[in-house]
């Protein structure tokens, strides 16, 4: 019996709307999802509230940044 493949979000759309799409669709969401690194404590804590809006569930610190994945300035 063949191994399942692993399925990626975009696996929903089946063959519909290209491969290139799908995949552009699916890196996004990949990183709309992903936890990142808090830059006031720096635990990997961060998620995405909101379109731009970022929350840390370990010290609370909300800050705007991308709508993707927050924008990290290095000093």
């Amino acid at each position: 019996m063949p191994r399942k493949r692993k399925a990626n979000i975009a696996a929903r759309f089946g063959h519909r709307y290209g491969r290139t799409l799908r995949k552009r669709w699916n890196e996004i969401m990949r990183r709309r999802t992903q936890t990142y690194t808090c830059p006031q404590c720096h635990k990997k804590a961060v998620k995405r509230q909101s379109v731009g809006i970022w929350l840390c569930s370990s010290c609370g610190n909300t800050f705007a940044g991308g709508a993707y994945e927050p924008l990290v300035v290095k000093a």
